[in-house]
């Protein structure tokens, strides 16, 4: 879809996107994070073709206040928060949106699990570091994985609370004698929770790192993770 044919509210938060971006170094921070993690994710976000999670928005302030000011970063938040909202509700609003954010939360919960375990395995790793070398080597790598951690139960949580948007607009709209569920059947919501996910591959289904999809595999970036400015 070019951008011309996207809905309204997407169009206009890809816009704000765009210009957050170009304030920011493209290779520092986290903003140059997201670029080397998945820059194919980072294009379909600048491109519309999709919303991303609201950690990565976040973080991309923290970039901004840490090169233009905190006040700067400060004022830009609460629209970048409300485009980030309207993007969402829209996003989700197309065909299908319901049995996606299903999916996504499906393959978020399967990542969270990951850097959870990979986060226990580097525990017993730095209990058992030879030299203090690699002692911080392996701390580097835990301080990555806990990123992870709690990026993944981040979007979780969010993955969570659009579903239960979209059912509550959804429901409403056919108690008025509108539409039912977009992408459920017969009006039913679609369940998804911890249990519906099995021990099977993981981050095996499309998608961006950068817009909730299978990024637990995409390799961290070399250094330490950027620091916030007080």
């Amino acid at each position: 879809m070019v951008v011309d044919q996207l809905p309204a509210e997407i169009r206009e938060f890809a816009s704000f996107l765009d210009g957050l971006m170009r304030r920011l170094d493209q290779d520092g921070g986290w903003c140059g994070v997201f670029w080397q993690r998945d820059p194919d994710g980072m294009r379909a976000c600048l491109e519309g073709r999709e919303v991303p999670p609201w950690d990565v928005v976040e973080a991309l302030l923290q970039d901004l206040g840490a090169e233009h000011g905190a006040a700067v970063a400060a004022r830009e938040a609460g629209r970048a928060r409300s485009l980030h909202g309207a993007s969402l509700t829209a996003f989700d609003a197309r065909p299908g949106g319901r049995d996606a954010l299903g999916d996504r939360l499906d393959v978020m919960l399967r990542e969270r699990r990951y850097a959870a375990e990979r986060r226990t395995e580097l525990n017993r790793l730095l209990g058992e570091a030879a030299t203090p070398e690699d002692a911080d080597a392996v701390r580097l790598d835990l301080a990555w994985a806990q990123d992870d951690h709690e990026r993944a139960t981040a979007r979780c949580a969010e993955l969570r609370r659009r579903a239960e948007d979209l059912d509550r607009r959804a429901l409403g709209a056919h108690a008025s004698g509108g539409p039912g569920l977009p992408g459920g059947a017969a009006g039913v919501p679609r369940a998804v929770d911890d249990r519906a996910v099995d021990d099977g591959e993981r981050g095996d289904r499309p998608g961006a790192w950068t817009a909730e999809g299978a990024w637990g595999r995409h390799p961290r970036p070399a250094g330490k993770l950027p620091v916030a400015v007080p």
